[in-house]
């Protein structure tokens, strides 16, 4: 059984979906990291999740670490951390390299979320502006978008 830790800020709806498949999950018990009470935790989660921890700011990395420690404490050790939200890749990779987890490091999340390294690297170069059909400018690469077709 691995245990899973969740990192959730806010609660909303699409967020929630994730957070219920990843609970779904065979052999896993999932645990919540999230700004939100325990007692606002939608309905729907309620008795599918091994543990819940509020954290003031959920992009602090500290904290998360702090969260995931705390967790450890009461499930055994978190051998996995997600989320969805982009901003929080960079201190969850922080979080897990500072505690052994398994996943991406903080190096390769900084190049994720940092698009200009990535296009100043060579590793994904900007669009450059053509002149496309009826000299509209067009992306080099990609086709002109498509107009009513007969």
């Amino acid at each position: 059984m691995v245990v899973a830790g969740f990192v959730a800020p806010y609660l909303l709806d699409t967020t929630t979906r994730f957070v219920e498949a990843a609970a779904g999950l065979p052999d896993v018990r999932l645990a919540l990291v999230t700004c939100e009470p325990a007692d606002r935790l939608p309905p729907r989660l309620e008795g599918r999740l091994a543990g819940h921890w509020r954290v003031d700011d959920p992009l602090d990395a500290g904290q998360i670490a702090g969260a995931v420690e705390g967790l450890s404490a009461q499930l055994g050790p978190v051998q996995r951390l997600l989320a969805v939200l982009e901003q929080l890749q960079v201190p969850m990779a922080l979080v897990r390299e500072h505690l052994g987890i398994p996943g991406m490091d903080a190096a390769t999340a900084r190049n994720f979320r940092d698009k200009d390294h990535r296009r100043r690297h060579g590793h994904h170069p900007p669009p450059r502006a053509v002149h496309g059909p009826g000299n509209r400018p067009a992306l080099r690469g990609r086709p002109p978008p498509v107009r009513g077709l007969r």
